[in-house]
């Protein structure tokens, strides 16, 4: 009998190039959301330290420059952190879209698994059917040849 051949053996294996592609760009993704988490709560923790100055300056005199100084970091602080949060919501989506992505490729993978394992299962069992046939046949052979012998021979119609 002849070798197992699964027709979308080729594609089964470059849909799993891609899952494998897909998994590292969605870990891309990750990395990615994870840092602009980490530069988001570093402005955060600036802007934080920078009020726990002014807060330690109350009621002392300040010049001038220094209030426009402060004031000036802290604009920027709050600039960052806004441009840090859209960044954040971006890389959030394009985490989520290569998560489906995996998904989406994942499922096809299995789908054609599934498929292969399926269609290897029939030709097993056809494969087994066969050499069962060909087993009864020689089994039928070597009795109907025994049961010849025993019976003298040939027998012939009167």
């Amino acid at each position: 009998m002849k070798q197992f051949e699964f027709s979308l053996d080729r594609l089964l294996k470059v849909k799993r190039q891609l899952e494998r592609l897909a998994e590292m760009e969605q870990l891309r993704a990750r990395e990615a959301v994870d840092r602009a988490r980490a530069n988001l709560q570093e402005f955060r923790e600036q802007l934080t330290r920078v009020a726990d100055q002014l807060n330690a300056s109350i009621g002392r005199p300040m010049a001038a420059f220094q209030w426009t100084s402060v004031y000036d970091l802290a604009d920027r602080l709050g600039q960052s952190i806004r441009t840090s949060e859209q960044e954040v919501t971006e890389t959030e989506q394009k985490f989520l879209a290569a998560a489906q992505e995996r998904a989406q490729i994942a499922t096809e993978v299995e789908a054609l698994a599934n498929l292969r394992q399926q269609q290897w299962t029939q030709w097993r069992q056809g494969a087994q059917k066969a050499d069962q046939d060909r087993l009864d046949e020689i089994g039928m052979r070597q009795w109907q040849a025994a049961r010849g012998e025993t019976m003298g021979g040939p027998q012939s119609p009167s």
